[in-house]
């Protein structure tokens, strides 16, 4: 218990340095001042020197973030895990991906910020720009992946693929000109940081080692 708890207040420190400080300043200047300056270029930048060849990719990882998609997905993994006898991770599973969703949506109510509007794009979306759905839960499905996989032997493939998803579901948003960057920033803020509380709350009390199938597995390749 004690041990769980300096891994968590760590953890989250380090998630808190790292995401918080610029995503409360660029919320600041938003609410006070509008949008940034340096998106426009930057944004303009990506479209005209990124190829054709990423927008497949986009388009994947654009369809990943749709709730038609990605509910069903979050349904099926928490099945498997209470199936697997890890109740604690079907319920971090589906918290972990509702709980930052929520908070996206009030946030998006409340800033309101039009989309960028800087060429004809490919694919449409409709509703508020800050902060970045997309981005919300491509963080939150990495803090999943490696929380639920840290005591297995998959940790380490853990770590890649979910950085790896987050940080491209992130760029193309930017790619596909659907969301400026402090959008995307604020959305991995948003996901990591809620997804970590949830962690806590659902797993305090005991490790996540503890949990019957997650030791099994770990068991399996001593």
């Amino acid at each position: 218990m004690h041990n769980f708890h300096i891994r968590f207040r760590r953890t989250a420190l380090i998630a808190g340095v790292v995401f918080l400080p610029l995503a409360v300043l660029i919320a600041f200047h938003l609410h006070t001042h509008g949008g940034f300056e340096f998106e426009k270029p930057l944004m303009m930048w990506v479209h005209h020197n990124i190829g054709e060849g990423f927008f497949p990719i986009a388009t994947v990882l654009h369809y990943l973030g749709k709730t038609a998609i990605a509910v069903p997905l979050i349904g099926i993994a928490a099945w498997w895990l209470y199936r697997a006898g890890n109740r604690r991770g079907a319920l971090f599973c589906v918290s972990a991906a509702l709980i930052p969703t929520l908070n996206m949506l009030l946030i998006k109510n409340w800033f309101e910020r039009p989309r960028p509007l800087f060429w004809p794009r490919m694919i449409e979306e409709t509703n508020f720009s800050f902060p970045s759905g997309h981005s919300t839960f491509s963080a939150a499905i990495a803090v999943m992946m490696i929380v639920l996989c840290r005591e297995t032997p998959y940790r380490r493939v853990a770590w890649l693929i979910g950085i790896a998803f987050s940080l491209s579901t992130g760029f193309s948003r930017v790619y596909l000109g659907v969301h400026y960057p402090t959008d995307v920033w604020a959305g991995w803020t948003n996901g990591t940081l809620t997804a970590l509380l949830v962690y806590y709350f659902v797993f305090r009390g005991r490790y996540l080692s503890d949990d019957p199938a997650v030791s099994q597995i770990s068991s399996d390749y001593e």
